[in-house]
């Protein structure tokens, strides 16, 4: 009996050095693991503080309107007889206005034609959405029809 009593703490006995070993290795590969796992933390930290920054970059650009690009559209789709006198942007408005050198009635529909053009290319670039027309009116001493045109964010219903 104390031979097979022996025997069987002898294989404990070899059994926990074969676990000893077992843990050992696998420490050994924890620690390559880790390291790699430290470098692609370091990796991700790198990317994610790149990505925060074009997230800024594109979120500016969007909520922007670049007055170049305003100004050409505004004056490519001006009609023949038409021209600009002025064009104010701020935020949540853009006030245009100009000068139809035609008749009154003439100028009524030039004036619709070009706010129907502008309203159909979106040139606020969706950040204003609503065009309306303000003013069509003489201008003094006989030098044409004055129209303003305002361009407002929709007030959105509740």
């Amino acid at each position: 009996m104390a031979s097979l009593f022996s025997v069987y703490i002898l294989f404990q006995e070899y059994r926990a050095m074969r676990i000893g070993e077992d843990i050992k290795v696998l420490e050994a590969e924890i620690a390559t693991h880790e390291e790699r796992h430290d470098e692609k933390v370091k990796y991700n930290a790198e990317f994610m503080e790149i990505s925060r920054r074009l997230s800024e970059v594109v979120e500016f650009k969007q909520g922007r309107l670049v007055a170049s690009d305003l100004l050409l559209s505004l004056s490519s789709r001006l009609l023949d007889g038409m021209y600009l006198e002025q064009v104010d942007y701020m935020e949540g408005r853009a006030n245009i206005q100009g000068n139809v050198l035609v008749s009154a009635e003439e100028a009524s529909r030039l004036v619709n034609e070009y706010l129907k053009s502008i309203e159909e290319a979106d040139v606020m670039q969706g950040l204003l959405d609503e065009y309306k027309l303000t003013s069509l009116e003489r201008a003094g001493a006989g030098n044409g029809i004055v129209f303003r045109i305002e361009v407002t964010k929709k007030e959105e219903k509740k």
